[in-house]
C-alpha cells in the first residue's frame, strides 16, 4: 500500500489519488460496492476522517455515488467529450423563447476544510473563488453551475452580480484561455442538488465537468449539472483526415427538452 501513496501530498490526497487510480485502471469497475471507511482506514493506515473527506471529494467529482442505506458505489471511469463550445445559458434561454433566471447559491471563497478545496489546484498558495448558481428557464430548474475560479485571473469575480450576468458572460469577457478539457458523465445527483433541481432520487442527471487554462495557468473549473429528463446536449464537428488523425472544429449545442 505504501507503493501508492506519495509523501509530498496530504494523506487525505494520497488516498483520493490512489482510489482514483483504482477507477481509471479499472480494478474497480462502474457498480463496484466501494469498502467501507473503516476498512479503507485500516488499509490506508488513516483514520476514519481522512477517508471519509477523500471519498467526499470523490462523490463531489462525480466519480463516486452513495445510496442510502446500501452504501457508496464507483459510477465508471470518465468519458471523453467533444463538445468545446457550450453557450451562455442565458442566450441558449433567451433563443429559444424563454425567459432565464438565476439564483445564487453560494458566492465566495471555498474554505480549507471544504470537500471542494482541491477542485482547483492552483501554484501557488491562496484561495480560490466559488460560485454556485441555480438557473431556471419560465421557473423551472435546469442547471446548476458550480465554477471555481483562479482570483488572480479574474480579480473582480465575488464582486458581480450573477442575477443579472452570468460567470460565462463576465469570464469571457475578462480572462483570455488558451486550452480547454471537457468530460462528461451520467450520475446521481446529491440530496442539496436534488432539492435545488426539484428531482427525485432516482433521476439521472448529466454532469459536464470543464476546466480551463491560460499558458499551463489553471483560470477556471465549472461543473454544469442537468436534470436528465429536462435538457440534452448535441455536439456536432466537421472532421479532416490527416495522415491518420483527425481534426476537429466543434459546435454544441444544449437546451431544454420541452
Amino acid at each position: 500500500m505504501a507503493n501508492e501513496l506519495q509523501n509530498s501530498q496530504p494523506l487525505y490526497e494520497q488516498i483520493k489519488s490512489a482510489i482514483e487510480k483504482r477507477i481509471r485502471g479499472d480494478e474497480w469497475p462502474a457498480d463496484f460496492r466501494v469498502p467501507s471507511e473503516e476498512s479503507l482506514a485500516e488499509e490506508f493506515g488513516a483514520s476514519s476522517l481522512t477517508v471519509r473527506r477523500a471519498l467526499r471529494e470523490l462523490q463531489s467529482e462525480g466519480m463516486l455515488v452513495r445510496i442510502q442505506g446500501r452504501g457508496t458505489f464507483v459510477v465508471g471511469p470518465r468519458m471523453q467529450c467533444a463538445i468545446f463550445d457550450l453557450p451562455d445559458v442565458s442566450e441558449e434561454i433567451a433563443l429559444s423563447g424563454g425567459v432565464h433566471t438565476s439564483e445564487v447559491l453560494f458566492l465566495g471563497f471555498v474554505p480549507p476544510e471544504s470537500p471542494f478545496a482541491g477542485m482547483l489546484p492552483l501554484p501557488y498558495e491562496g484561495p480560490v473563488c466559488h460560485s454556485r448558481l441555480l438557473h431556471k428557464e419560465d421557473g423551472t430548474p435546469i442547471q446548476i453551475e458550480d465554477r471555481f475560479v483562479n482570483p488572480a485571473e479574474a480579480p473582480d469575480y465575488l464582486k458581480q452580480d450573477f442575477t443579472r450576468i452570468t460567470p460565462h458572460a463576465y469570464l469571457l469577457r475578462e480572462t483570455e484561455v488558451t486550452f480547454v478539457d471537457n468530460t462528461i458523465r451520467a450520475i446521481r445527483a446529491d440530496e442539496e442538488s436534488r432539492r435545488a433541481l426539484e428531482i427525485d432520487g432516482n433521476q439521472p442527471c448529466l454532469l459536464l465537468d470543464r476546466r480551463t487554462w491560460r499558458e499551463g495557468v489553471p483560470v477556471t473549473r465549472s461543473r454544469f449539472l442537468y436534470p436528465g429528463d429536462r435538457y440534452r446536449l448535441r455536439s456536432s464537428h466537421e472532421a479532416t483526415p490527416n495522415r491518420g488523425t483527425t481534426q476537429q472544429r466543434s459546435a454544441a449545442a444544449s437546451r431544454r427538452i420541452r
